[in-house]
């Protein structure tokens, strides 16, 4: 079923995230979600959904760069023609536009919700290689607060059923050491840990040395420890570390992937539309992955209930996502005190309820304050 584009509408809106236990990383603090809400309308009326998640040190996207490239760039090149599939539009998209990939997932996720609800189907039915998992388990971000701060935050998220922590470090004066301590003395062996540096650590000396550091805590998997742009140093970190490695800011493209399987450089990828640029190329890498004996979770750049439909349904719906092992970064319920969507997305027992229904299986809520 062909999809003909009458209009795409970008709408900047103010999410507000919770003050206390905000994430902390070494790229700096998440204090607020400035996002876009983007709506693509068919010449027949049907209206599909995506967000843009635009952080600056992220991806060099703002809600208004992303809203001016939408309506400006990429909507008269992709108003008017015909599509026979979301694949096409993404591939005009990035044959016009270098990188902004949260604009342009935006714009993609919207058309695979649009045709997908066009058909009367959900995209879970379109793609899974198994039976969509109703449940999906969520790791939870710990910024790099002092040790009693870090404590307070692990209580509350393992009391809310959370068994996967992620530690943000690698920030220089806080000691990641007693941090992680503090949590593993009082909560004991029950939650599973893991460690994320999001590039802090400059040499591949300096990533090693804070593993090791951190290795009696138990570690389950390293997050992204050296600069994205260094995939050989990450490589040379995986073959001297016994951890398992996440590769998240490394691999943004498939061409990126490439470079990262070429070098042998992780054990895990982290997934998601709006870094990958476009659904389209999060399904197509999760596949790649899966073909090389890579195993994918879920990545998050703080995406209300909106942006988490889209990433729901690929941990769901698709084998290369063994959440059983590995926890997906499904936390919007934790940091947002409202959905951003009708219905919302429910949490219960640590993780988020798969959406049912067509398309992602959302809308954006009413009421949502825009500018």
């Amino acid at each position: 079923m062909s999809i003909r584009i009458r209009s795409i509408e970008a709408r900047i809106v103010d999410h507000p995230v919770r003050s206390d236990g905000a994430i902390i990383s070494s790229l700096g603090r998440h204090e607020a979600s400035h996002y876009a809400t983007v709506v693509v309308t068919d010449v027949d009326g049907a209206k599909g959904f995506g967000e843009a998640t635009t952080a600056p040190i992220w991806s060099g996207e703002t809600a208004e760069t992303a809203r001016w490239i939408i309506e400006n760039l990429l909507a008269p090149k992709l108003v008017g023609p015909a599509f026979e599939d979301p694949a096409e539009a993404l591939a005009l998209m990035d044959a016009v536009l270098n990188a902004n990939s949260f604009a342009k997932a935006a714009i993609d996720v919207a058309l695979w919700d649009l045709s997908a609800r066009k058909r009367g189907l959900s995209v879970a039915s379109l793609i899974a290689d198994r039976e969509p998992r109703p449940w999906i388990p969520s790791r939870v971000s710990i910024g790099v607060y002092p040790p009693e701060e870090t404590l307070r935050l692990a209580r509350e998220f393992h009391a809310r059923g959370v068994r996967t922590l992620k530690f943000k470090t690698g920030v220089p004066g806080l000691d990641d050491v007693a941090r992680l301590r503090a949590v593993r003395d009082e909560l004991g062996p029950d939650p599973v840990f893991t460690i994320d540096a999001n590039g802090a650590y400059p040499t591949a000396d300096a990533a090693v040395r804070a593993i090791e550091a951190l290795l009696p805590f138990n570690l389950a998997l390293v997050e992204q420890p050296t600069p994205r742009d260094r995939i050989g140093m990450l490589a040379e970190v995986r073959r001297r570390t016994p951890v398992p490695i996440l590769v998240d800011e490394a691999v943004f493209t498939p061409g990126h992937l490439e470079q990262a399987i070429d070098q042998d450089a992780f054990d895990v990828l982290s997934i998601y539309p709006g870094k990958n640029g476009g659904f389209t190329h999060s399904l197509a890498m999760s596949r790649r992955a899966q073909e090389v004996g890579k195993c994918c979770a879920i990545g998050s750049n703080l995406e209300t209930d909106l942006g988490q439909a889209a990433m729901i349904c690929l941990a769901s719906s698709l084998s290369a996502f063994p959440t059983e092992t590995h926890a997906c970064d499904l936390m919007a319920a934790l940091f947002y005190d409202r959905s951003a969507t009708s219905p919302p997305i429910r949490w219960r027992d640590g993780g988020v309820e798969a959406p049912v229904g067509l398309g992602f299986g959302v809308v954006p809520a009413e009421g949502i304050r825009d500018d």
